[in-house]
């Protein structure tokens, strides 16, 4: 049975009405300080985790310390604790804005968990980014935002979209050219499948 946990993150902070919309985890891990991210939004972690350079230690709680100097950025240490735990579904908050290195390596971390059985979505206020396998995938219409999709893998192969602006059936998509950037979502929801490859589903607002 599919299991989800939060992960919070020390990016640019998620409103309550945007933590609002999204389903109840069963654990809570704030990375690093993460932790005041979380206790704004009116959770208290189970874990917290981290080598605390951008924030002071918690004074209390469930902590595990990392030294500053590691291969693992914060959400990676979360992401792996999760996974011992026997988590396969992660919403991750506060893991967009400021400096767009932090950004790319919370999206490779989506990765990371494909190559783990797992799946995980960044939420924002802004954004909400998903890595999908081959398979078939729906997206709800989210009034007042886009649906852009692109080949995180070299190809993404047999791409059929149902349910927007922009539909197609058996298209390919490669790394090199962003071909399936702003779409919009026409009815109730849009149905995206493929055969092969992984595909980076960015919903944003427009």
């Amino acid at each position: 049975m599919s299991r989800l946990c939060a992960i919070f993150c020390g990016g640019d902070p998620v409103s309550r009405k945007t933590f609002e919309t999204c389903p109840s985890a069963e654990y809570n891990i704030a990375a690093d300080s993460g932790y005041i991210l979380a206790e704004k939004l009116g959770v208290t972690p189970d874990l917290i985790i981290g080598d605390f350079d951008s924030a002071p230690k918690p004074a209390s709680g469930n902590i595990i310390t990392f030294p500053v100097e590691k291969d693992d950025t914060d959400l990676m240490l979360a992401l792996r604790k999760g996974l011992e735990l026997g988590y396969d579904r992660y919403l991750i908050f506060g893991a967009t804005g400021g400096r767009l290195d932090h950004t790319l390596a919370a999206v490779q971390s989506l990765s990371f968990l494909t190559a783990h059985n797992a799946s995980g979505e960044i939420v924002s206020d802004t954004e909400r980014i998903t890595l999908l396998t081959p398979g078939e995938h729906s997206f709800p219409n989210m009034e007042g935002f886009s649906l852009s999709l692109f080949a995180y893998s070299e190809k993404v192969s047999g791409l059929c979209i149902e349910g927007a602006k922009y539909t197609c059936r058996d298209a390919q998509l490669d790394n090199t050219f962003p071909l399936g950037a702003s779409n919009q979502v026409t009815s109730a929801e849009a149905k995206v499948c493929f055969t092969s490859g992984l595909l980076l589903a960015v919903r944003a607002r427009l």
